[in-house]
C-alpha cells in the first residue's frame, strides 16, 4: 500500500512540474551606441558627414563653373 501511495505522489508531482509557467519578459536590445562598438559607429557617422559635406562643396563649385560657362558668350 505504501508503494502505491509513493508512486501516486510521485506521479502527481511529476505532472505538476509539467505545467506551463509565465514567460519572463524579454529585455529590449541595447542601443548600438551603448555597446562595445558604439565608438566605431559614431566614427563612421562622423566620417560620412564630413564626406557628404566635401561632396556638397565640390558639387556647388562644379555647378557654379557650369553656370558661368553656360552664361558666357562663345568666342568667335
Amino acid at each position: 500500500m505504501r508503494k502505491w501511495w509513493i508512486a501516486g505522489v510521485f506521479a502527481v508531482l511529476s505532472m505538476a512540474g509539467c505545467g506551463k509557467s509565465e514567460p519572463e519578459p524579454e529585455e529590449p536590445p541595447m542601443k548600438v551606441e551603448d555597446t562595445v562598438v558604439g565608438d566605431l559607429v559614431g566614427t563612421q557617422d562622423k566620417v560620412r558627414d564630413r564626406t557628404n559635406a566635401a561632396v556638397d562643396v565640390h558639387r556647388a563649385a562644379l555647378e557654379e563653373q557650369i553656370g558661368e560657362s553656360e552664361d558666357s558668350k562663345p568666342e568667335e
